[in-house]
């Protein structure tokens, strides 16, 4: 015990343990490095002279590859559009780089007067301060560092690069306390300083504040990966956290504030906390003390006043600061952190982030990467506002809802929102880390029933196959059986159940036009609609649109789909709404318009992806059927004032999802409104202050998108949309296709793929040329033309005789044939020998005579009983 009491040695006058070994180390290291035998002396002597620095080529160590080229990781900052609104900063070491010119004098002189006062004088080593050391160690228990700034810049950029290379052998190796890491240490650095000469010279101009020495090169490089906080590195990051202002401003009193962190950053960081008996304490009063120590460094070696000193030693470390924490994350922005975090998912994802080696992840939070976004602030804050003031995040509804607003013209997101505010924990109330607007690859959830805003790709499948927006569909309710659909992909649509449809109420509705049917939203008529078209075509319609289940499931092929019951997000449906809104040209969203590099190179980046999807004629179609739910339909009270604008009302089955999708030539928005874990029914609720016995995409998300509308398009153009065709509008008349000797699925959907109705006659025509079941006849004729929503009636063969054949019904005119008839002449000449019981003959003068009454004609023979003509032979009397 008493050889490590330090305190008891020093009474006794003897030399403690510890301070033996450290001088033993201090002999060896120095004997080593020098290759001298001559312990203590060797390299005082070299480094101080200098001169035998540069002539001793055994005290250097060729530097090694990891030391020559190290990336330093630095903050990324995500912008919006401007290029100025920072939306997040991203890093794994909280550091901006930045040139000794762009560092204030004073930290310059704060730092090495601290860490380094003969940095000027040595050659990366100091001999001197290692005796000074040795000789401290030998006399107290202090332990006083002797390592230059160029040793430490050794040290750390090691470290750095075992950091990156995630060696963590290297890592221990660089941070081991041990005699030949620290002979290592002393022999690279003067390795460094020389190379560095070698490069830049050793004569440095004080008058000139960039590099122009290797002296200077080594100041900026310590400066720039010191660690001077908690996960604050270099003094850019320093300067901007701990006094909001850049290094080049940075004054004399903060100089030191900053400078004597770097020594031991967990004692000295002025904003650390802990906890005392009183309650939660700041560092104030250590970080204090160590400024101070600072100041009187500084002052011993003239760089400031006594007069200086003690002035700032007069203020509060406190009074200086002015605390500027990093938006680290995409939880620390107050604008939009949802978009945030949709942009980092398609950095650490996208494959454009993530070939030839790269990772996106490491891009983000070490590349020091400027993202700017495409992010509309202003259209953002008024989102943000207006979901709001409809739903507060604490509803007692449970309710959510969330947007997504696109410029048509390119697919750039302008702006997404949701009522919830985002904690990656979701630990918060009110919070949540799923962003309800993109799909579940993205960050999102499984997507929500987007209900009739999904009727307008049924729509444009059904102009695309000709058919017209004046056609007349039945609005009652059917009954859908098996053979009632076609779908060319999977075959013969069936049923375990009939599919019977109806509308709000379970009702039905009159026949009406395909532009009543849509502004009015009616079922039944769009599920009529659906039951004509091929189902694999409105698929493939809903893909080329933009169209994708939130889940990443493949679209279902159901009769019921036409109805929009498959979970989609307001992206998803947003690109749909975007490509008629650009006339028919479809674009992939974009989230980011530019990356830039710290050295001014640009990172490659999603590019603009725009296609035309379906022909501007159908997107004007479908846009003019929307413009009428705006003006006569469901939507009718969310008109834009002084602009046209097309839109659709959406509601789930049940009530449990309630949408409005909406556009004018400018701006796409889609709005959503439900429960985000589970489908709850919006029935005898209040939601937002709201009560109402059902809730529809008219009653709160429609006037919201319209409050969205009129204030994000304030200011622009009214801009008109294209006109309709006559085509859309009435249709254009195709060839019949011939269904003769096709199965009735077959016929079917040749009748549907042209535009047509299909009907099938209850009449089966009897027929010796096609196999029975098969269609043997049809009305009209192949080959004739016919405006698309006509009806063309098919007849089923059958070899069985109809009843007809046997017995002619009376009443029946026998120079006509029946409609069931399968021959070219008429009467077929079996009659003459076998006529149907109750055939009827013409009689020369128009009497008639009848076998079953025995009624023959005038002056002919009665075959029954062999009179020639001559009357009747009856007697009514």
């Amino acid at each position: 015990m008493g050889l490590f009491t330090s305190r008891r040695a020093r009474r006794d006058g003897h030399v403690t343990v510890v301070q033996l070994v450290s001088a033993l180390f201090m002999f060896v290291a120095f004997a080593v490095i020098g290759g001298f035998l001559l312990a203590g002396i060797a390299l005082p002597a070299v480094t101080v002279a200098g001169s035998a620095v540069n002539g001793s080529v055994e005290l250097f160590e060729e530097l090694p590859d990891e030391l020559q080229d190290v990336s330093l990781p630095q903050q990324s900052n995500i912008y919006a559009r401007d290029g100025k609104t920072l939306l997040a900063t991203f890093y794994d070491q909280n550091r901006v780089i930045v040139q000794l010119e762009e560092i204030s004098p004073w930290l310059q002189k704060a730092v090495v007067a601290v860490e380094d006062k003969r940095f000027w004088q040595h050659n990366g080593v100091d001999g001197e301060g290692l005796m000074r050391a040795l000789a401290v160690n030998l006399q107290s228990d202090n332990t006083p560092g002797a390592s230059t700034l160029t040793q430490q810049l050794i040290k750390n950029r090691l470290l750095q690069d075992a950091i990156n290379e995630d060696d963590e052998e290297a890592q221990d190796a660089a941070t081991e306390v041990s005699i030949p890491r620290k002979i290592r240490e002393w022999r690279l650095a003067l390795a460094f300083e020389e190379d560095l000469n070698a490069k830049l010279g050793e004569d440095c101009d004080p008058a000139d504040p960039a590099v122009d020495c290797g002296k200077d090169e080594i100041l900026a490089q310590y400066l720039n990966i010191a660690q001077f906080g908690m996960n604050i590195y270099g003094v850019e990051a320093a300067a901007q956290y701990y006094f909001s202002k850049p290094a080049s401003e940075i004054t004399a009193i903060e100089a030191a504030t900053i400078a004597g962190i770097t020594q031991n950053p967990s004692k000295w960081d002025p904003t650390r906390t802990f906890e005392t008996d009183d309650g939660v304490t700041t560092n104030y009063e250590q970080a204090e003390i160590r400024r101070d120590a600072v100041l009187g460094v500084m002052m011993e070696q003239g760089f400031i006043t006594q007069a200086e000193f003690d002035e700032y030693e007069a203020i509060p470390v406190e009074e200086t600061l002015n605390i500027s924490a990093p938006k680290f994350s995409c939880s620390a922005s107050d604008v939009a952190p949802f978009f945030c975090d949709y942009v980092t998912k398609i950095i650490t994802k996208h494959e454009v982030f993530n070939s030839d080696g790269e990772s996106g992840r490491d891009l983000l939070y070490a590349g020091g990467l400027d993202i700017v976004t495409t992010l509309d602030v202003t259209k953002q804050k008024i989102a943000n506002e207006e979901l709001l003031e409809t739903l507060p995040a604490d509803d007692p509804s449970g309710m959510a809802t969330a947007m997504v607003a696109l410029d048509p013209d390119t697919g750039q997101i302008l702006a997404m929102s949701q009522n919830r505010d985002f904690d990656p924990a979701a630990e918060a109330e009110n919070s949540t880390s799923i962003n309800y607007a993109v799909d579940r690859e993205w960050g999102g959830s499984r997507g929500f029933s987007p209900g009739s805003t999904f009727k307008p790709v049924v729509l444009a499948e059904w102009l695309n196959s000709g058919r017209s927006l004046k056609q007349i569909v039945p609005g009652n309710i059917q009954e859908y059986k098996d053979g009632d659909w076609a779908d060319s992909c999977n075959g013969p649509i069936t049923f375990s159940t009939p599919y019977k449809p109806g509308n709000v109420g379970n009702t039905g509705a009159r026949s009406q036009s395909v532009l009543q049917a849509t502004a009015n939203s009616v079922n039944t008529s769009y599920v009529a609609m659906a039951s004509q078209l091929d189902l694999c075509g409105i698929a493939d319609m809903a893909e080329a649109l933009g169209f994708e289940r939130a889940d990443g499931a493949a679209f279902e092929l159901v009769p019921s789909s036409v109805l929009g019951p498959q979970n989609a997000s307001p992206l998803g449906m947003a690109e749909v709404y975007q490509t008629f809104a650009n006339e028919g040209v479809h674009c992939e969203p974009i989230a980011i318009l530019s990356i830039t590099k710290p050295d001014g190179s640009e990172v490659a980046v999603p590019q603009e992806d725009c296609r035309q999807a379906i022909s501007s004629e159908l997107a004007a179609g479908v846009t003019y059927a929307l413009q009428g739910v705006m003006t006569d339909g469901s939507a009718k009270g969310h008109q834009l004032d002084g602009r046209v604008s097309a839109g659709k009302t959406g509601t789930a089955n049940k009530n449990t999802h309630t949408w409005f999708a909406g556009y004018t030539p400018q701006l796409v928005s889609v709005f959503w409104l439900g429960n985000p874990d589970k489908d709850v029914p919006q029935q005898y609720m209040e939601i937002g202050g709201v009560w109402r016995n059902f809730f529809y995409g008219s009653t709160l998300m429609g006037p919201t998108w319209e409050e969205f509308m009129e204030r994000a398009l304030e200011g622009e153009e009214a801009l008109g949309f294209p006109e309709v065709s006559d085509e859309m509008l009435n249709g254009v008349p195709v060839r019949v296709p011939d269904v003769t000797g096709r199965s009735e699925s077959n016929a079917r959907y040749l009748v549907n793929e042209s535009g047509f109705y299909f009907q099938i006659s209850e009449q089966l025509v009897y027929s010796d040329s096609v196999e029975p079941g098969t269609i043997v006849s049809q009305s009209p004729s192949a080959g004739s033309m016919m405006t698309p929503g006509g009806t063309v009636t098919v007849y089923k063969a059958t070899d069985t005789m109809p009843d007809w054949w046997y017995n002619w019904p009376s009443g029946w005119d026998r120079n006509t044939a029946p409609s069931d008839y399968w021959g070219s002449t008429w009467p077929p000449a079996s009659f003459e020998a076998n006529p149907p019981s109750g055939w009827v003959q013409q009689c020369e003068d128009g009497d008639t005579w009848n076998e079953d009454t025995d009624q023959a004609c005038p002056g002919f023979e009665d075959p029954g009983d062999g009179n020639q003509g001559g009357g009747n032979d009856r007697d009514d009397d």
